[in-house]
């Protein structure tokens, strides 16, 4: 590791935020999963085509969330790496027969020979997993800057709905204020098993709306 490295606030907020998430047990992410199915209950609804992820290292789990989506008849996405040194990526089409391989970090995801693609922009909902989170929908992601890559495009957007993008996370990963870069993509809400958190302002953290 750079020595410079021990220094930057973020690399310690996400080493801090990792170990807190592996310090829960088995029973504590199970009652948050289901908890954050019950809230996003609303946007679950028949024909919403939405993208989410499969858990790695003790993410908030969408697993319950999957299960009833699937029930109410929407169509899901999952992320795939297309590009690891460009931090490229796709949302591919997760049916229950979808096969799926596992990435270099040890993550599931779709076989993009075997699964379609969809445009962002075609999308209703992404969520979102997270280091960490704010009051104004910033949101610290893991690092390699995949999601923001592949979302940032909506910030320049003005003349069509674009999805929206909610975060899952724990309670405790919510913080008083991160600083954001400018590639960073601002979120319009963060769940939690305490319920919806929406943004204190709708525009981004540079003056821009987005």
């Amino acid at each position: 590791m750079n020595p410079s490295d021990l220094q930057d606030p973020r690399l310690q907020l996400r080493q801090k935020m990792r170990a807190r998430r592996r310090q829960l047990s088995r029973a504590q992410r199970t009652a948050a999963a289901r908890h954050f199915a019950r809230h996003l209950a609303p946007l679950l609804r028949p024909g919403k085509r939405i993208a989410l992820y499969l858990p790695h290292d003790a993410e908030a789990d969408p697993g319950v969330i999957i299960h009833r989506a699937r029930q109410r008849g929407c169509t899901l996405y999952l992320p795939c790496i297309t590009h690891y040194r460009r931090s490229r990526m796709r949302f591919l089409r997760f049916d229950q027969d979808t096969r799926l391989r596992t990435n270099r970090y040890g993550i599931r995801e779709p076989d993009p020979a075997h699964a379609p693609d969809i445009a962002v922009r075609l999308l209703d909902l992404v969520l979102l997993p997270l280091i960490a989170f704010d009051d104004y929908g910033g949101r610290l992601g893991s690092g390699a800057g995949f999601y923001d890559r592949h979302l940032h495009h909506l910030c320049r957007q003005r003349q069509w709905r674009r999805p929206r993008l909610i975060g899952l996370a724990y309670e405790f990963q919510r913080v008083t204020h991160l600083k954001s870069a400018p590639w960073d993509v601002p979120m319009d809400g963060v769940v939690t098993p305490l319920g919806l958190h929406t943004p204190r302002r709708a525009v981004s953290k540079h003056g821009d709306p987005c």
